[in-house]
């Protein structure tokens, strides 16, 4: 594992919004899929960023769908 991603997902308290990156450790999906999340749907970044813009996301929301057991099954297939 990354040790960058490994302490940020070792800190007590996250930061409210985070990358794609990081949005993707806290998944633990790869980063290059969280595209590919958005796209179908099963993830939405904050704001409306331009296509080419870095995406962010709300450390909440990503909190509630790592214990949605069918949002998991989702991505998978839409993996």
């Amino acid at each position: 594992m990354n040790p960058d991603l490994e302490r940020f997902l070792n800190l007590r308290n996250l930061p409210q919004r985070i990358t794609a990156i990081e949005a993707a450790g806290l998944l633990g999906c790869s980063p290059h899929e969280i595209p590919r999340l958005v796209a179908k749907g099963l993830l939405k970044p904050l704001g409306h960023p331009a296509p080419n813009a870095p995406k962010f996301f709300l450390t909440a929301t990503l909190q509630d769908l790592q214990r949605d057991e069918k949002w998991h099954h989702k991505a998978s297939d839409a993996l």
